[in-house]
Formats: C-alpha cells, structure tokens, sequence
C-alpha cells in the first residue's frame, strides 16, 4: 500500500493503534472518541480503517469493546495477545477491565 493513498482520518487512526502500549489494548470506540473532535466519526469507521489498512500495524490492540476481533482474526491475535502478556479471559478475548489503554482525546 502507498502512504499517499492514506486519508487524514486513516493516518490518524493508524498512528494512535501504533501508540498502544505491549500488553494493553484500545477499542474501535475508544480510537473513535480520541477522534471525534477533529474528524467526528464512529466506531465503525475506526474498523474500516483498520480492516483496510491495518495489516502493517500492531492491528491486534485495537479490537471490539467485548474483547474480541472478527473470528478470522483471532487465532493470530490471540497468539500476539499471548506472546505480549495481554491479560485473557477464560473464554480467550481480552480481559478489557485490565488491558484497556485509552488515548488521549483530541
């Protein structure tokens, strides 16, 4: 993918995925929220971009508020979940409670 072919929004989005912490995770909504101000989108738009243009970020830290990303993704997030010590839950989506990492709203 060409960087030129990256909105504002996209970039943004991308660069705040790219500032969660190992170990801790952000949600769709949350990177939505951090956003708001300046572009004044969704949760679903957050999601857009990262299902587009996500692969050459740490995708697996911005995943749904339950913990979970789509099915096709999870048994390599899960594995990267693992590898960084993301808290888990018994069920295997992330431990929200504990992982959480909010950016700063702008």
């Amino acid at each position: 993918m060409d960087p030129a072919d990256l909105t504002e929004y996209d970039d943004a989005v991308l660069s705040l995925v790219e500032q969660v912490p190992r170990g801790r995770v952000t949600t769709y909504g949350a990177v939505a929220d951090a956003l708001q101000d300046a572009f004044g989108r969704g949760p679903r738009a957050v999601a857009r971009v990262m299902s587009l243009h996500g692969a050459g970020v740490t995708w697996w830290r911005c995943i749904r508020s339950d913990g979970t990303l789509p099915d096709w993704l999870l048994d390599e997030a899960r594995q990267a979940w693992l590898e960084e010590g993301t808290p888990l839950r018994s069920s295997g989506a992330v431990d929200i409670r504990r992982a959480l990492w909010l950016p700063a709203l702008g």
